[in-house]
């Protein structure tokens, strides 16, 4: 009996929790009346809630009182005042992430019209952002996010947003034409960019936006764009070095209108105070005409430092590799780079070829790097008597003159042939490298693809050659172009000087085959000045050279009747 008593006494006081539990019911048995409302600082609010609309939420198998705890009372009503809901009961990672980000400090601080969770997510009525008719559904996020970042919306006004018309800018956006024009629901939208609840300013490290991280997010839906522009840009220095290169949203502006520096807040025009008048001097025309002339200064610049009264002063010489990798690549590897790397005072750097403020594409005939000009512009360093010229002494004779007397020279400098080769066609633009290099392009073993550019038809002919190293395996130098046709004072082949020394070259090598030539009548009728005497190449060919056991050759037995009767 004593323990059936306990149990009855244990129960009843159970009973009153059991009782006076506050029901769903009991809390639309007030808030489904739709003129239900208390009266806050003189206004009306409303305390309606549609059960028809909650009944469709995602909260919908959530009680009233598993959000509003502090209605959990014995006696109804609850108090009128309200604790906010703490939707980080269950949202715990959203709303740390919320609280860090722009919007949850505007909301600590108590700014006016700062948002919360419901400005966004609504209260009663939330849907799944994947139902079309919640207001984070894709298709409606620029709507919601333009309640507040729109050009006339309250917040613009009240803390006068510089990033005005972002909507308007986003809509007019191939982003924004795709999702409103289009319905492409792939395309990007406000939080694709800068994320759903850490929303975070273009200057914070963190923020997705940043020139740190704002690769990674175009990189969601842009998967192989990184790689594409690791083609032109050291990729890595997006992480490493942010704002020494150019980040997406100065090539694609991020609301369709383009900011001067997301890095550190520095327009050309600051620069161009000091600089229009002061050393160095920089020219704001000559920047505009500039192949560089949409690229901020600073991008350029990137070691400026803006704390300071002179932010350039903290300036080096620009690192052209952050953007142009494969040409600084093969300019470390040529002799020009290696100087450089040596500090060599004679060292020429981009700047001397390309020009500095107003670097001009080579397509332009103003440029010094169009094709007419490259020879002038070469000869700066390379002509008799200058600096790179003196360096060589003794290993190479005037080789600038050498190459105006050409058949190469005389092509671009007198008849103004742009097709005719010029110094980069052979040398590279720059890798440049001596010939004994076995990486040049002018090294015997490259120097027939490096002449076959032009000279296709006759590479195809020389690359079947007993001459070539596709054929012959010889412990000894196989001749190469330059060595019939010389490197730099190159003739025609039909001038008498070429015909004078042709027969010549040949015996260098083949000097048994000479002698005995020059004792034939062929021979002696070329060294007594008879140009039109047999000469090798007469009997032989010029780049076709084979074997006479060679059914193609021109001394086969097939065709050396026919040799002999085409010869003069």
């Amino acid at each position: 009996m004593k323990r059936a008593l306990s149990i009855i006494i244990l129960l009843a006081g159970l009973v009153p929790s059991l009782v006076f539990a506050v029901s769903d019911e009991d809390c639309f048995g007030c808030h489904s009346e739709k003129t239900f409302y208390t009266t806050r600082k003189g206004q009306k609010i409303s305390l309606y809630v549609d059960s028809a609309a909650f009944s469709k939420s995602v909260h919908s198998s959530v009680t009233c009182i598993g959000c509003h705890d502090d209605v959990d009372v014995k006696e109804l009503p609850h108090p009128s005042e309200l604790k906010d809901v703490n939707c980080s009961n269950c949202h715990r990672g959203e709303v740390e992430t919320f609280s860090a980000s722009i919007h949850g400090q505007a909301l600590k601080r108590g700014a006016l019209y700062a948002p919360k969770c419901v400005d966004c997510h609504g209260k009663h009525d939330i849907l799944k952002s994947f139902n079309s008719a919640s207001p984070t559904f894709k298709m409606n996020i620029p709507l919601l996010c333009g309640r507040c970042h729109k050009e006339d919306a309250p917040v613009a006004k009240l803390y006068n947003i510089p990033e005005k018309n972002i909507i308007e800018h986003y809509r007019e956006s191939i982003h924004g034409e795709g999702l409103l024009k289009k319905g492409l629901l792939v395309t990007a939208t406000c939080n694709d960019c800068h994320s759903s609840h850490n929303i975070l300013p273009h200057t914070d490290p963190n923020s997705t936006i940043g020139p740190g991280k704002i690769a990674k997010t175009c990189s969601k839906c842009h998967v192989m764009i990184e790689q594409v522009h690791k083609k032109v840009i050291r990729g890595e220095l997006w992480e490493k070095k942010p704002g020494a290169i150019p980040a997406c949203t100065d090539c694609h502006s991020p609301h369709e209108i383009r900011k001067d520096s997301l890095v550190i807040g520095m327009a050309d025009r600051d620069c161009l105070k000091c600089h229009a008048d002061q050393k160095p001097l920089v020219h704001k025309e000559d920047i505009s005409l500039s192949v560089h002339g949409k690229i901020p200064c600073v991008k350029c610049h990137a070691d400026v430092t803006p704390e300071h009264g002179r932010p350039c002063d903290t300036a080096g010489p620009v690192d052209c590799s952050s953007c142009h990798v494969q040409q600084s690549e093969a300019y470390a590897s040529s002799t020009h780079g290696q100087l450089r790397a040596k500090d060599d005072p004679d060292a020429p750097y981009c700047t001397d070829c390309h020009g500095s403020h107003k670097i001009q594409s080579k397509l332009d005939e103003k440029s010094a790097i169009f094709r007419i000009n490259v020879p002038a512009l070469c000869a700066k360093c390379h002509r008799e008597g200058e600096k790179a010229a003196l360096r060589y002494k003794g290993e190479q004779v005037d080789i600038v003159k050498s190459y105006q007397m050409s058949t190469h020279g005389k092509g671009v400098l007198e008849s103004g042939l742009v097709s005719s080769a010029v110094c980069i066609d052979c040398h590279t633009s720059h890798m440049e490298l001596p010939a004994k290099d076995e990486r040049s392009s002018v090294n015997h073993l490259n120097l027939p693809q490096t002449c076959a550019k032009c000279h296709r038809g006759i590479y195809e002919q020389f690359s079947k050659s007993i001459h070539s190293t596709n054929v012959s395996e010889s412990a000894e130098k196989l001749p190469s172009c330059a060595d019939c046709h010389t490197a730099h004072d190159i003739t025609r082949v039909e001038k008498d000087k070429f015909l004078q020394e042709v027969s010549f070259q040949c015996g260098t090598c083949h000097t048994d085959v000479a002698e005995t030539y020059f004792q034939t009548y062929h021979g002696k009728a070329y060294q007594l000045g008879y140009l039109k005497a047999a000469k090798c190449s007469d009997c032989h060919g010029a780049h076709d050279i084979l074997k006479p056991s060679n059914p193609e050759s021109h001394l086969s037995r097939s065709n050396v009747v026919e040799t002999c009767s085409n010869s003069p």
